[in-house]
């Protein structure tokens, strides 16, 4: 390799992916990252002013109005030298022979390590082509280890399938059958340990080979498949057990057991499951691509937002497209443009609003720990804290996606038939239950907030094995509540009013109490009781005179 700098175009929808692999290229004095869009016409326009040796462009791309293709015929034509390379999680091998036909130099995947990354770009720009290729001397082979992998699939999900049945039999000894803590103790690490013998069966056994038909939408449906399956960079130890735990939860009662609404309410409970499953699945999926870049910068941190923001649109766009798509009316196309145009407000209303996230995140990215607070209602451990808070996180992501369905098709008849609980399903129901989430956000802005900010706590929800409840965790806020104005602050100061005068009015109505007390045993007490005595005394004399009336007196006898 010469020691001149190589100059690339990033053309990318994830901006967070964007972000980290600027970062960790940063390490690497000879590539240098000219700049980077994420739209195809954008990358035209500055390739208009700039000259770049190497793109790298991710094929599936939303909402273009230009083809991969059309934009390599017009690369050509402003840049000949210049080199694309396609970089993307999953192309089929049909796919892959198209994008090769158009002239395209090269295809990598997302997964790949940087060094073998930044190896296979440096053969695109000196002239060689980067496929992955099956000759036809290879072919048998290739068949034969699909084979290989297909069986050894079906022992896969056999052994999946009775650990599920084991753990299935633990959790209900603990659960029904009270026992000795030793007892507990023991079925306790038996579940771990059966835990850990799933996690290394799917880490270490082939799935099934699929043929992806449509790259788009099958290849995101291919990823919320398995938890873990996928992300095998998603990397061992603590974290990934949390994301099973909160897994095995998910098969509890999701019934609402908290005096606050929640979207997702309306929901029928097997797809209240599926999207909360859906949620944890493309965050776990999120974090293996952190994982993959694998850097420490404070640069990516501070773009935790953007993870969120991330989290919902993959997720509802999954989930709208499963059960809100109908060609007829809106396509897929419109369905993304749909998404994309309500983002911002949904991480307004509720992204912006989720509590405690950037220590999750870092805890899990960064590897930082989380700080042992109290709650106002019980002594949250380090790990019960982080349990909590990943809960509170998929609740709130799923409140966002249902969110956007009760705005935009909550009167369509498939929808309600398929997702909505048969006793709200009728229009009268659906616009009370949305009248009722109006007053629950107004209730929370103007009065929940603000005494959550002067009380300096956070409410979280979390699963339960009776359903979902809510706890409040102290959480310093001084920040906040110092910018609180209007009615939000007048809040604040009613609350510090009635805490000023309470004292006082427990004292005063104690001290008039005792006197009323004294005044009617007492004084009022004593007088009536000495007048009814007296009326007693007066009603018994009376009765003692008409009953018993007096001798007559003997008359003497004269002698």
């Amino acid at each position: 390799m010469s020691d001149r700098r190589i100059s690339l175009l990033f053309v990318d929808q994830d901006a967070i992916f964007r972000l980290g692999l600027a970062t960790i290229l940063s390490n690497y004095p000879q590539w240098e990252i000219v700049s980077q869009t994420d739209n195809l016409t954008d990358a035209l326009t500055q390739l208009s002013s700039n000259t770049v040796d190497l793109i790298t462009l991710d094929p599936n791309l939303r909402g273009q109005t230009l083809t991969v293709e059309a934009f390599y015929q017009q690369i050509k034509e402003i840049s000949p030298e210049t080199k694309i390379c396609l970089l993307s999680y999953a192309l089929s091998w049909q796919q892959q022979q198209d994008f090769r036909e158009i002239g395209i130099e090269g295809y990598c995947h997302k997964g790949e390590f940087i060094d073998v990354l930044l190896e296979n770009w440096q053969k695109i720009i000196e002239g060689e082509i980067v496929w992955p290729v099956i000759s036809s001397s290879q072919l048998s082979e290739f068949n034969q280890t699909i084979s290989k992998k297909n069986w050894l699939s079906k022992v896969r999900k056999s052994g999946i399938e009775e650990i599920n049945k084991n753990l299935q039999l633990i959790n209900k000894n603990l659960k029904n059958y009270p026992s000795s803590t030793w007892d507990k103790i023991f079925w306790q690490g038996r579940k771990r340990e059966l835990l850990t013998a799933r996690w290394l069966v799917e880490q270490l056994l082939p799935v099934d080979v699929i043929v992806v038909a449509s790259p788009r939408i099958n290849s995101q449906i291919m990823k919320t498949n398995n938890l873990s399956s996928i992300g095998t960079l998603v990397a061992t130890g603590e974290w990934l057990n949390l994301f099973q735990e909160t897994n095995d939860k998910l098969e509890n009662n999701l019934k609402n057991l908290t005096n606050f609404l929640l979207e997702i309410d309306i929901l029928k409970s097997e797809k209240k499951r599926e999207i909360l499953e859906l949620v944890l699945k493309q965050f776990e999926r999120i974090i293996s691509d952190f994982k993959f870049i694998e850097t420490k910068s404070m640069q990516i941190s501070r773009n935790r937002l953007s993870v969120l923001e991330r989290l919902w649109r993959e997720s509802a766009l999954i989930f709208l497209s499963k059960y809100c798509l109908n060609e007829k009316q809106i396509s897929l196309e419109d369905m993304e443009i749909l998404v994309e145009e309500n983002e911002e407000l949904v991480s307004k209303e509720i992204l912006q609003e989720i509590p405690c996230f950037p220590e999750l995140f870092d805890y899990i990215i960064l590897d930082n720990e989380l700080e042992t607070k109290e709650s106002n209602q019980a002594n949250l451990s380090p790990e019960k804290k982080k349990e909590t808070i990943l809960h509170n996180v998929v609740i709130q992501v799923a409140n966002g996606i249902v969110a956007l369905i009760l705005n935009y098709f909550s009167n369509n008849e498939k929808v309600k038939k398929n997702l909505y609980n048969i006793d709200m399903a009728s229009s009268r129901e659906i616009a009370k239950f949305r009248n009722r989430l109006a007053w629950e956000y107004r209730k929370k802005e103007y009065w929940q907030e603000p005494k959550n900010i002067f009380e300096s706590q956070y409410r979280l929800f979390f699963f339960t094995e009776k359903g979902i409840d809510c706890t409040f965790v102290y959480y310093p806020r001084q920040q906040e509540l110092e910018s609180l104005r209007g009615l939000r602050w007048a809040v604040t100061i009613l609350l510090e009013i009635r805490d000023a005068i309470a004292p006082l009015l427990r004292s005063l109505v104690g001290t008039v109490g005792t006197t009323l007390v004294y005044i009617l045993t007492q004084v009022i007490g004593r007088a009536i009781g000495l007048v009814g005595k007296g009326i007693l005394q007066g009603i018994g004399n009376s009765l003692s005179e008409r009953d018993y009336p007096s001798k007559p007196k003997k008359q003497n006898s004269k002698s």
